[in-house]
């Protein structure tokens, strides 16, 4: 039962912090603002919750402000521990430290996710007053896929975590995680295909057929990608259903993977 005490412990303390409730209001300010913001000028008319949630709400707040706190939240879950002197204390207890990496990847994520979940509530509100054609179901399913999106970049926060040695290191790597997935991945993606072009050529797949995979493989776009698909009613189906697959298969691995490396690294450290 060690890993879910772990988890118990991190997620109240989380959930207490003053990053949680920032992006609470923050993210119920701003939604609301934009729902009201972008409603039907005349009476009668409809504006579809699909709309804003594609067009407005997921590419400006949930793919930027999302991915933000996520890595605020996780960069210091074992190495601000480790720093202070308590991780040590910690694991004097019966816990290993695949219980502690693991364990606040899922207190962290689980914060986050119930963070998203209130964020979502008052907007919801707002929308049901305001002259829209509210779809209870879309925004749901959307909410959801934003709390896919946190939890995937807490444990990529919480791997950079357990590999750093110092706090200083965790912040430099969260700040890293961030340019890189929300801000750089397009021109570095591109440059990538650019000096490999002459090595793809001659493969049994096209320039066009990498160049997707590698807009999947970023967190960000795989959850836009599967989000606007639901939104459609096409999830996991349609002409993007090979993309859509590849998006989660991305997701999975990007929750797993990092945790995982930086556990082996954490293993191998003399605290």
């Amino acid at each position: 039962m060690s890993l879910p005490a772990v988890a118990k412990k991190d997620l109240q303390d989380t959930v207490r912090s003053r990053a949680m409730v920032v992006l609470v209001v923050l993210f119920s300010a701003l939604v609301s603002v934009m729902a009201y913001a972008v409603r039907p000028a005349g009476e009668g008319q409809g504006f579809e919750t699909e709309i804003l949630l594609s067009f407005f709400v997921g590419p400006i707040l949930v793919t930027t402000l999302v991915p933000l706190v996520a890595v605020v939240i996780g960069y210091n879950a074992v190495s601000g521990e480790r720093e202070s002197g308590s991780l040590k204390l910690l694991l004097s207890l019966p816990h290993s430290r695949a219980d502690v990496v693991f364990g606040k990847v899922i207190g962290r994520a689980a914060a986050l996710s119930l963070a998203i979940a209130v964020g979502f509530l008052v907007p919801a509100v707002v929308l049901i007053a305001i002259p829209v054609a509210f779809n209870p179901g879309a925004f749901l399913g959307y909410t959801v896929f934003a709390m896919i999106l946190g939890c995937v970049f807490v444990s990529i926060a919480v791997g950079c975590s357990a590999a750093a040695s110092t706090q200083r290191q965790a912040l430099i790597g969260g700040i890293g995680i961030y340019f890189v997935f929300v801000l750089l991945w397009g021109t570095l993606t591109g440059q990538l295909l650019g000096a490999f072009e002459s090595v793809i050529d001659p493969l049994p797949v096209s320039l066009i057929q990498v160049q997707t995979f590698l807009e999947v493989a970023n967190p960000n776009t795989g959850i836009q990608e599967l989000a606007n698909a639901f939104l459609a009613d096409q999830l996991f189906a349609g002409e993007t259903r090979n993309q859509q697959i590849s998006a989660s298969a991305m997701l999975v691995f990007w929750a797993l993977a990092p945790p995982l490396v930086g556990l082996l690294k954490f293993d191998r450290d003399d605290l």
